[in-house]
């Protein structure tokens, strides 16, 4: 792989228009792994999931990972992508299986409220600063090639977001800081995190970031599990604003009925090894993952 300082950013290279990248629109229903370590992105990429969110300590609830496990991260699903893409052959490009998977970075200096002051506000800025420029550095990976001919360019190996959540005292969406970290983010999609369920009225937050930027909303609809709140959830995803991530104890067991119940295309889950505590490092189990996978890749879409 080769490193450049003058690749083209995100944002020239792919938008959050799918129009400019239609591998964001998926066949199927999308599964994203929650998960604290390298290891569980190179799991849930060879398993099929489509996307990782890469936290550190989630005993906390995940916090910030470090720049270094990013890099690694975007090694390893990258080397995962371009095995099934070299296993499927010169005309890969045109598999249902073409998207590149997703890479999620928890951008959280701490545990706790989504509340931050002005030091913690400076270091989520850094944080999604640094990421979005090593995004850039890793260009072979991260951004779409260009090829001779009429056709467009391929899909990236890997396509890297960041996962956010900010909040006043007032517990609605501190509309200052998430805009600063959308612009910051250089075009790469951007996900509101759980926080929303925080909020004082879920359903007046969601409306309030379709105008900010965001791509993604992970949401219970205010509830503690995603099939407590699937009518909430169902609500917002016919509003037509950003694509609504159920999560919520979501398990392979359950994930039919909360696509059921809550009509999402995206369902968001942690799949640890069986035994594990939740203060103990977490491990991910590749045989859930791709339970997972298989569950909700044959799901119609709603």
């Amino acid at each position: 792989m080769r490193f450049t300082r003058s690749a083209p950013s995100l944002r020239t290279l792919g938008s959050p228009s799918p129009d400019d990248a239609p591998w964001r629109d998926l066949p199927h229903v999308a599964v994203e792994i929650c998960l604290e370590n390298v290891e569980g992105v190179r799991i849930s990429a060879r398993a099929g999931a489509d996307r990782a969110e890469l936290c550190d300590n989630l005993a906390a609830g995940g916090t910030t990972p470090s720049i270094g496990a990013v890099e690694a991260a975007i090694f390893a699903a990258g080397e995962e992508v371009e095995r099934r893409r070299a296993i499927a052959g010169p005309h890969w490009a045109a598999r249902p299986d073409a998207a590149p998977f997703g890479l999620r970075v928890m951008i959280r200096p701490r545990g706790g409220s989504f509340v931050f002051d002005s030091d913690e506000r400076r270091a989520m800025i850094a944080d999604v600063r640094r990421v979005a420029a090593l995004a850039r550095e890793m260009s072979d990976y991260t951004r779409p090639q260009k090829v001779g001919g009429s056709g467009g360019p391929l899909p990236p190996a890997v396509e890297v977001g960041f996962v956010v959540g900010v909040l006043t005292e007032e517990h609605v969406i501190d509309r200052g800081l998430l805009r600063l970290l959308v612009a910051t983010a250089d075009g790469a999609p951007v996900v509101f995190n759980k926080a929303i369920d925080a909020t004082r009225d879920p359903v007046e937050a969601y409306s309030d970031l379709g105008g900010l930027g965001v791509s993604h909303v992970l949401t219970a609809g205010g509830a503690d599990t995603a099939l407590e709140g699937a009518d909430v959830l169902q609500g917002l995803v016919s509003t037509g604003g950003p694509r609504v991530i159920a999560a919520g104890s979501v398990r392979p067991e359950n994930a039919a009925q909360v696509v059921e119940r809550a009509g999402v295309r995206e369902i968001h889950m942690r799949c640890s090894l069986p035994g594990s505590t939740p203060l103990a490092p977490q491990r991910t189990d590749e045989a859930q993952v791709r339970r997972a996978v298989e569950v909700a890749h044959a799901l119609p879409l709603p």
